[in-house]
């Protein structure tokens, strides 16, 4: 039996970076049509003390990535931050779904309550599992998709709710 947090996690993860493949295919597609070049989207911020579209791309990768290893109790798979075009996004994409889908859905089985403890930067926390898949892993890994849409939504990218909800109902 699959464990349930490996059923909402991990098919979250990977239709999440469908998503993100998606607007960007479509960014990319606008960009051509209107003769911008690429560069603008890549360095692109919302505002000009956000981090740029790069930055959110990496982002959605590491935690998907970071996230299921933890959540599976796997090493994770370290990848440069050091993407700076759209090829590079959709290999840095590509990766980490190929990570994700090469870990086996039964370490996820009893992980549920599985303690461990977090820190980034200055943020520290203590989790079980699903705490984490439902309080940081989760919510964060949707904040930077989320900000990559809107950049390339405020850049003028003919994107709309669908393009972000099609991969999650597919």
């Amino acid at each position: 039996m699959t464990s349930s947090l490996y059923t909402y996690t991990v098919p979250t993860y990977l239709k999440g970076l469908e998503t993100l493949t998606h607007i960007l295919k479509k960014a990319e597609e606008y960009a051509k049509e209107k003769d911008i070049p690429l560069s603008d989207f890549v360095n692109a911020r919302l505002y000009e003390d956000m981090r740029p579209l790069s930055f959110q791309v990496q982002c959605v990768s590491n935690t998907a990535k970071n996230s299921v290893s933890r959540l599976a109790g796997t090493d994770n798979v370290p990848m440069e931050d050091n993407e700076t075009t759209f090829e590079e996004f959709y290999a840095r994409i590509n990766k980490t779904i190929e990570v994700i889908k090469a870990v086996d859905p039964k370490l996820f089985e009893g992980r549920e309550q599985k303690e461990f403890h977090v820190k980034f930067g200055s943020y520290e926390s203590d989790f079980t599992g699903e705490s984490y898949a439902n309080r940081f892993g989760l919510p964060n890994f949707f904040f930077h998709l989320n900000i990559a849409y809107a950049i390339l939504r405020s850049k003028g990218v003919p994107i709309g709710k669908f393009d972000y909800l099609k991969y999650f109902n597919a």
